[in-house]
């Protein structure tokens, strides 16, 4: 590891509270993601109603039934979930995030030519190799037919009533912008629900080294995605990115952990979502104090949450060393 220090603080200008923080705890028996018993390397959102749980509610009427119908589980859990909300304490909030990997990206192809090690001290702090770009890096084909799967899984399921999310929340990287688009442009969203990407600073993959988590600059963004909006502050070239220093795990959390006090603090909407990448998904799950749950390229987990807001800043974590093995000055052999 390089012995500099690296730092977690967030960009000024981020919407990051300063009075205060949130406290969460994940509504466990909701999602089948959440149970322990659940095998994160064989389990398919596809093919399980984005994993949720066919269960009755204290809010059921009767008549309601736990029919395996994803129309009656749905709706019956929208409307537990949006009473919960309601009548949560003061300073208490209701929320569910879908939480979304982008597609698989040139950058995931040019780690698996060459192998992690050598990605990780080599490959990775070029803009490309061998006929391959990653700085950046857009979705390969492979990528676009996930994000397709993902928009055809909420085209079955909003008929049957599955909430539609109320805002969406995108990593400035391309190849996140890319995996929403594909995910949700187009779909019938419902009045006041329409698809209106919002660009956050801090939802970004591990920052520093690798040049595939270098964003490209806002002009860029705004040529080739006229249809995002980008939050307050949001700046003209990367204020995060280092060629230096690789981001390490304390950090990821806390910039992770400042996004949702951010969110929490300044969004009412119950049904969110976040297109974003493994390791932010990641620290995500962690902050909240959700199980480990890793995801496959275009991946989607849903999280049932309770935020409890506390007075005062965050804590921020110590300053670690930088993450990743020394940088290799050639390419390692063999690789």
């Amino acid at each position: 590891m390089q012995s500099a220090s690296a730092s977690t603080s967030a960009p000024v200008g981020h919407g990051v509270p300063k009075s205060h923080h949130f406290k969460f705890t994940v509504l466990k028996g909701y999602f089948q993601q959440s149970e322990d018993e659940t095998n994160d390397k064989e389990f398919d959102f596809r093919k399980s109603n984005f994993g949720l749980i066919n269960r009755s509610y204290p809010s059921d009427e009767s008549g309601d039934t736990e029919e395996s119908s994803a129309k009656q589980q749905w709706r019956r859990f929208e409307k537990y979930v949006r009473k919960l909300n309601d009548e949560s304490a003061e300073n208490e909030y209701i929320k569910v995030l879908f939480l979304g990997r982008h597609g698989q990206g040139w950058h995931n192809v040019a780690e698996t030519k060459y192998g992690t090690a050598a990605w990780d001290c080599y490959w990775s702090m070029l803009d490309g190799a061998d006929g391959i770009t990653w700085a950046d890096a857009n979705l390969t084909g492979v990528g676009e037919g996930q994000a397709r799967d993902v928009h055809e899984l909420w085209s079955l399921l909003l008929p049957d009533g599955i909430p539609s999310p109320e805002t969406f929340y995108v990593s400035p990287l391309t190849r996140a912008i890319e995996t929403a688009d594909l995910s949700f442009k187009g779909l019938e969203l419902g009045p006041g629900n329409e698809y209106k990407p919002i660009i956050k600073e801090l939802l970004r993959e591990t920052l520093g080294i690798h040049t595939c988590d270098r964003r490209s600059p806002a002009t860029h963004l705004k040529t080739i995605f006229p249809h995002l909006a980008f939050e307050p502050g949001f700046a003209e070239d990367d204020p995060l990115w280092s060629a230096e220093l690789r981001e390490p795990n304390g950090a990821r959390r806390f910039r992770l952990s400042q996004l949702l006090d951010d969110i929490f603090t300044h969004d009412e909407g119950v049904v969110l979502s976040f297109t974003s990448h493994s390791g932010a998904i990641g620290s995500i799950l962690e902050a909240v104090g959700h199980r480990k749950f890793a995801l496959e390229t275009g991946g989607v987990i849903p999280v049932l949450l309770r935020a409890e807001k506390v007075d005062g800043e965050r804590e921020e974590p110590p300053k670690e060393p930088s993450e990743g093995p020394p940088k290799c000055t050639e390419p390692p052999v063999g690789s």
